[in-house]
Parts: C-alpha cells; sequence; structure tokens
C-alpha cells in the first residue's frame, strides 16, 4: 500500500505549478537609447578666440576729419606768416621813414646855410666863420636824429625765419650808419659838406633793392608805394650838399 495520497485538485494544480516553473519567462527587450552628438566647447578665453571682423564705417570720417584739420592748420600758419610779415615790414618801412626825414632835415638846414651867404662873392672872416659856425650846427642837430630814426630801424622785431626783411634792415642800417660817419666829421669839419661820401650813396643803392624784396604779396598796407617815394629822385640842387638821403 502506498503513503497517504494528496487530493486530487490539490495534486492537478502542483502538477500545472511545477509545469509553469519550469518554462523560462522571454526576457524584456531591452530599452533603446539615441546617443546625443557629442559638443566640443572651446574652452580658451576670449581674448584668444578669433573676433569676428567688423567693418569700421566711422573710420573713413575720422581720416577725413584729420586731413582737414591738418590743412585747415597749414592755411592757418601761411596766413599768419603773411600778417606777420606785412605786419614786420610796416614797422620796418615806418622807421626807415623816420630816419630819411631827419637826414632831409638836415639837407635842408644845410642849404639854408649855405643860401644865406650865396651871393656873396667872397666871404669875410666873419661870415665864414658864421657859416662854419651854422654848418657845424646842422651837423650836430642832424646827427642826434639821424641816430636815432637808425636806432628806431634797428629796434624792429623780425622772426628769424623772415630772412628778407633782416636782409632789408640790416641794407638799410648801413645807410644810415654812412650818414652818422658823415654828419660826426662834419660836425667837427664843415668842409665835409662840400665833399661827396661814396659810401652814403652806394649804401642808399645798395638798400634799395633788399627793401623791395621783403614787401609782403599782397601788399596790404601798400608799402612799395612808400618804397618808391623813398627812392624817388631828389630835384637836383645847384648848391649844398649832393648825398643821398
Amino acid at each position: 500500500m502506498g503513503g497517504p495520497g494528496l487530493p486530487t485538485g490539490i495534486a492537478g494544480g502542483l502538477v500545472h505549478n511545477v509545469g509553469m516553473s519550469d518554462q523560462q519567462p522571454n526576457p524584456a527587450p531591452e530599452p533603446t537609447y539615441a546617443v546625443p552628438a557629442m559638443e566640443y566647447l572651446d574652452a580658451s578665453p576670449p581674448s584668444a578666440q578669433a573676433a569676428p571682423r567688423r567693418t569700421r564705417r566711422w573710420l573713413p570720417f575720422v581720416l577725413g576729419g584729420l586731413a582737414f584739420l591738418v590743412v585747415l592748420v597749414g592755411l592757418g600758419m601761411v596766413v599768419g606768416d603773411w600778417a606777420a610779415r606785412n605786419v614786420e615790414m610796416r614797422a620796418l618801412v615806418s622807421q626807415i621813414e623816420v630816419s630819411e626825414q631827419a637826414m632831409a632835415d638836415t639837407q635842408l638846414a644845410v642849404r639854408a646855410a649855405f643860401e644865406e651867404y650865396q651871393g656873396q662873392d667872397a666871404l669875410s672872416d666873419a661870415d665864414r666863420a658864421a657859416l662854419d659856425e651854422k654848418l657845424q650846427a646842422a651837423a650836430a642837430a642832424g646827427l642826434v636824429g639821424v641816430t636815432a630814426g637808425g636806432d628806431k630801424v634797428a629796434a624792429v622785431r623780425v622772426l628769424g625765419w623772415h630772412s628778407d626783411i633782416s636782409a632789408a634792415q640790416e641794407a638799410y642800417l648801413a645807410h644810415n650808419q654812412a650818414w652818422q660817419d658823415y654828419l660826426g666829421k662834419a660836425a667837427k669839419d664843415p668842409a665835409e659838406f662840400g665833399v661827396t661820401h661814396e659810401q652814403v650813396n652806394s649804401t642808399f643803392a645798395a638798400a634799395e633793392q633788399p627793401m623791395r624784396d621783403a614787401v609782403p604779396s599782397p601788399d596790404v598796407f601798400d608799402l612799395m608805394t612808400k618804397v618808391d617815394v623813398i627812392y624817388a629822385p631828389s630835384p637836383s640842387e645847384d648848391s649844398g650838399p649832393t648825398q643821398a638821403a
């Protein structure tokens, strides 16, 4: 006889369960994942990265403005230099006129002294002494005036690069100095008024062209006309000193 048996229903259930446990369940499908594309970041500092080129639209305007400024400054310098030349030359010519007037006044005084005794055939010793005294006085007074005129000419300030005006100034000062030498001698010996002093005449002629060359163009103050007056031929005289003023 066998051992005690199990109920049929239970046994059948066990048999069925055993059969189920022997069968392996189908594995679940593995999930698929989309692999994202790798992105590479530039870890270099911003200054090392190439900056995008930008068109500097303001650059032509800046360059144009600078060019205009340079032209404007250059034009201002040219105009300023021209104005300075006119002012300097006007001052120089004005002082030369003062010097020339002192020379002319001296000539007039000397001529007046000679004319006082002109009609006499022979001068007495007293008249000769009186004439000499008047001539010496005219020479001494003239020397003071001409020297003062020369000092005023020399005092005219001229910019260093205005060499033409400086040349005119120096040329005329040589003429003024020749007159001072002439009058200094005449103040001691009135007979000097009867002698032609070539240095006086030659320095006067030598100063003409430098003076004309120094007149600026355009000539704002009509300086060339004044130079023409200075060098206008003096009327011929029958007596008296013939030195060029």
